[in-house]
C-alpha cells in the first residue's frame, strides 16, 4: 500500500527531475543527513507561467512522502535566476498558487486511480521586513493523502552580486513554526556565500 501511494511521485520525479552530472553540479543546498535533493532548470515544466532563466533545487525532509511523519510535507526550494523577481506578497502569492497548482495537476492527471478535479491553491503572504516573508497556502496534497492541505512558508530573498544571481529561498511545512522540523530546515543553507 505504502509502495502504491509513492508511485506519483516517482512519475513525478522521471518527468521533471532532469538529473544528470551537469544538473547535480548546479546543487546549491547543505541539508540535513538523509535529506534528498534535486535540481530543476527554469522554465519548470509544470509551472511554465513563471518567467525565469536559471534553476530550482529542492530539498526533501526523509519523511515527506509519509502521512502522520512528522516531517510529512516539509521541504525547501532555492531559486537561483538570472531576472530580479521584484517579489512583494502579492506576486508571491500568484506565483505559489501558479507552482503548486502545475505541480499538483500533473501529479493527479499521473494517478490513474484518480480522477477528482484538484481545488485550486490559495496563498497568502505578508512582508515581515525587508525581503523577509511569511505565509500560508491552502493546496491539495496529489502525492500522498490525495486531500487539503496547509502550508507553512519563510521566504528569504537577495541578490547576490558575487555571481550576479537573485536568490529566492522558501522553507515549507505544514507543521507550525514552532515545531522541531523547523529547527532542521533553519540548518539548511546555500553554499554560496553572498555579501
Amino acid at each position: 500500500m505504502k509502495f502504491a501511494k509513492t508511485i506519483p511521485f516517482f512519475i513525478f520525479i522521471l518527468l521533471f527531475c532532469q538529473c544528470s552530472n551537469e544538473k547535480s553540479s548546479k546543487n546549491r543546498l547543505i541539508v540535513p543527513e538523509n535529506w534528498r535533493t534535486e535540481v530543476l532548470d527554469f522554465p519548470i515544466e509544470f509551472a511554465p507561467k513563471l518567467d525565469y532563466t536559471g534553476f530550482e533545487n529542492v530539498c526533501f525532509a526523509p519523511g515527506w512522502g509519509t502521512k502522520g511523519s512528522p516531517e510529512y510535507f516539509s521541504c525547501a526550494f532555492l531559486w537561483v535566476v538570472d531576472e530580479n523577481p521584484k517579489l512583494s506578497a502579492k506576486k508571491l502569492e500568484l506565483e505559489i498558487e501558479t507552482y503548486f497548482d502545475g505541480l499538483m495537476q500533473v501529479v493527479s492527471s499521473s494517478d490513474q486511480n484518480t480522477s477528482i478535479q484538484i481545488p485550486k491553491s490559495k496563498a497568502f503572504f505578508e512582508k515581515v521586513k525587508d525581503n523577509y516573508y511569511v505565509g500560508k497556502l491552502l493546496t491539495y496534497d496529489a502525492f500522498t493523502t490525495k486531500k487539503e492541505l496547509k502550508l507553512n512558508f519563510i521566504v528569504n530573498t537577495n541578490y547576490c552580486g558575487e555571481e550576479k544571481k537573485h536568490h529566492v529561498f522558501f522553507k515549507i511545512s505544514p507543521q507550525d513554526t514552532e515545531h522541531p522540523i523547523w529547527k532542521k530546515m533553519n540548518t539548511i543553507k546555500n553554499n554560496i556565500v553572498c555579501k
